[in-house]
């Protein structure tokens, strides 16, 4: 009769397989905060796009933040268009000042990029974490943040 028991390296096969299927397992753990990055990304993209065109144009753009609705329109020089934020993610702050019109909160960018009012628009998903997309007073630098400003 053969001795009952595992090899030195069936054990080593094992524990290597464990660890290449942890690996590859990673990712799908960080799926859930993947919305939020992506709709700060894209929030923060269409302000740098609203900047540059204002300076190419020499003409005002703005951004209007409709906070309930979760979405937000963008008007340039060669048109407007909206965008909804994905599901399970929501408007959490914002300080841009409101609009005359519309009463709702307004970022503008003049002919020489400067904005209306530094500020920040916060995201927030299911999970309660929050990303910060922050505008620079004079500048109108757009930037990204985990952190409050």
């Amino acid at each position: 009769m053969g001795k009952k028991g595992f090899t030195l390296i069936e054990l080593v096969f094992v524990v290597l397989l464990l660890g290449v299927l942890a690996v590859l397992a990673r990712p799908l753990v960080n799926m859930g905060r993947w919305p939020l990055e992506t709709a700060a990304r894209k929030l923060a993209s269409d302000m740098r796009e609203a900047r540059a065109a204002a300076i190419g144009c020499g003409q005002t753009c703005t951004l209007t933040f409709y906070e309930f609705g979760g979405r937000y329109r963008l008007d340039l020089p060669s048109g407007s268009s909206y965008s909804t934020l994905p599901e399970g993610i929501c408007f959490a702050a914002n300080n841009f000042p409101l609009d005359g019109e519309s009463r709702r909160p307004t970022l503008y960018f003049r002919y020489t990029g400067a904005p209306n009012r530094g500020g920040h628009v916060a995201l927030r998903d299911k999970a309660g974490r929050k990303r910060y997309i922050i505008v620079t007073p004079v500048t109108g630098r757009v930037r990204i943040s985990e952190k409050p400003p």
